[in-house]
């Protein structure tokens, strides 16, 4: 049963490229070392183990972490957005403001156009037409930026950042394979496509 279980052992690696590939490995026992297989067994199971612990225990410490991060980003994100929300009001005076100089400006700048069509050979007209085509210009330039709004912290986004440096994988496929080699055993490595196949 023991060899039967070290047998089906498969270990996966992905590699990269197209097609893809994985690469797994065919464990062929020896003969008759089944105390030293059973320690090799024992060892795997016990890294897997503490791999897994160990990855728990810092998710953990990273949540925490990630906690107080955003805690202090959302205080500031508040104090942002009530600034924000001050110099929004201001914008809106603002623009009530200029939306009224603009509407004044362009209905006489649409009757002096009409009129220096009417009366092509009327300087005043005409002057007054483009005067007010360049005030209308000006004015566009100068026409009041809204304040940029804050963006509120995200969460998951800072957890997913801090469980980045959590240690997922120990090695502990690559050192049962060599504790499995060291008793005698053959680890027989293939591979086989599973994207992009031709």
């Amino acid at each position: 049963k023991m060899k039967k279980n070290l047998i089906a052992l498969t270990l996966i690696l992905t590699s990269c490229g197209s097609p893809e590939f994985k690469v797994a490995y065919k464990y062929v026992p020896p003969k008759d070392n089944e105390k030293c297989l059973t320690q090799c067994k024992k060892e795997y199971d016990s890294c897997k183990s503490s791999c897994s612990r160990n990855y728990e225990n810092c998710k953990e410490k990273a949540e925490e972490k990630a906690s107080e991060v955003y805690a202090k980003l959302l205080k500031t994100y508040r104090e942002e957005l009530t600034a924000y929300n001050s110099a929004y009001d201001v914008y809106q005076r603002k623009l009530i403001e200029w939306n009224r100089n603009y509407r004044k400006l362009y209905k006489d700048y649409v009757y002096f156009k009409e009129q220096c069509k009417k009366h092509k050979h009327d300087y005043y007209v005409c002057e007054r037409k483009y005067q007010l085509e360049e005030a209308l210009d000006l004015l566009n330039d100068r026409k009041p930026e809204p304040p940029q709004k804050p963006k509120a912290p995200n969460f998951s986004s800072i957890l997913s950042e801090f469980v980045s440096s959590c240690k997922k994988n120990c090695s502990c496929e690559e050192l049962f394979r060599t504790c499995f080699v060291s008793c005698g055993g053959k680890a027989v490595p293939y591979r086989f496509c599973i994207k992009n196949c031709k």
